[in-house]
């Protein structure tokens, strides 16, 4: 399934693991080759199964072109995914749902403005970067290239971004330290809304009422695509996902961080964006009942 900012959400005429899906021909843009570079991170890195439990709860690739003033910021749900150095393509699982969000940034300066939110925030484990001479030493992007402090006591942070096409954004992200769920105690009040959120739930799961019992937050129980055409649907528990709706207002939210207690323990974030077309389609999905 896939979707963008002109088009709802429909079943993609590539597979997700073809040469030709959006995913991989995005990333196919990756050369070390003039002054292209990028930083890739997950909190499960690709070939190993060697992580840092106290690194972010972060997946993503930011990648820019200094030659054109361009980037892209690619946030997704797989763990161990990409593997810049081999076949990007991802596995062919269907085990689990997994969400994939790539937005094409204003400039370069939008790129450094993420990677400094990303330096006290998200704390990400940076496993592929390839940071060409021309970037400027003193910058966020290259700072956050030499790996973060997970240290950082930094509230949490809200920075607003525009995407090439002037669309706007909220990046919505926490550290490790804050020690507040992130969906009800952030996202809800920054917003100002109540949510439904979809994400990997396993273990304790926070309360759905933040403490000023202004927002609530509503777990999905599984996803049902028959009103968009698809004759499937899956069970929470079958789903890596990390996204929300909310119940007005046709915000979205993608993320990379769980509605469980345990993730109050680690950096993570979701961008944010109203987007009626997404808003309606993914509305339809969401399912709270057997």
């Amino acid at each position: 399934m896939d979707a963008d900012s002109s088009r709802p959400l429909a079943l993609s005429s590539h597979l997700l693991n073809s040469g030709n899906s959006a995913l991989n021909r995005t990333l196919a843009q990756l050369e070390k080759q003039g002054q292209v570079g990028w930083i890739a991170y997950n909190d499960e890195r690709p070939g190993t199964d060697s992580n840092n439990g106290k690194m972010g709860h972060s997946k993503g690739v930011l990648a820019f072109d200094l030659a054109t003033d361009s980037a892209f910021w690619l946030l997704h749900s797989w763990p161990k995914f990409p593997a810049l150095d081999g076949d990007i393509a991802p596995p062919p699982s269907a085990e689990y749902g997994q969400t994939y969000l790539c937005i094409t940034l204003k400039d370069i300066k939008t790129a450094n403005s993420i990677a400094e939110q990303m330096r006290h925030q998200q704390e990400p484990q940076l496993y592929d970067c390839h940071i060409p001479e021309a970037l400027d030493r003193e910058s966020s992007l290259y700072r956050l290239s030499q790996g973060v402090d997970v240290n950082e006591t930094d509230p949490p942070s809200n920075t607003l971004f525009h995407s090439q096409a002037g669309a706007p954004f909220q990046l919505l992200a926490k550290n490790r330290h804050w020690g507040e769920d992130f969906w009800i105690d952030w996202v809800g009040p920054q917003l100002k809304v109540d949510l439904n959120v979809e994400t990997w739930r396993r273990g304790t799961v926070p309360s759905t009422e933040d403490d000023d019992q202004a927002h609530q937050v509503q777990d999905l129980l599984y996803i049902n695509l028959e009103s968009l055409g698809v004759n499937y649907e899956w069970h929470y528990t079958k789903d890596h996902a990390k996204w929300a709706t909310s119940t007005e207002g046709e915000w979205v939210c993608v993320a990379d961080i769980n509605r469980q207690k345990s993730q109050s323990k680690r950096g993570g974030g979701a961008i944010c964006f109203c987007n009626r077309l997404l808003w309606e389609s993914l509305s339809k999905i969401e399912q709270f009942k057997e």
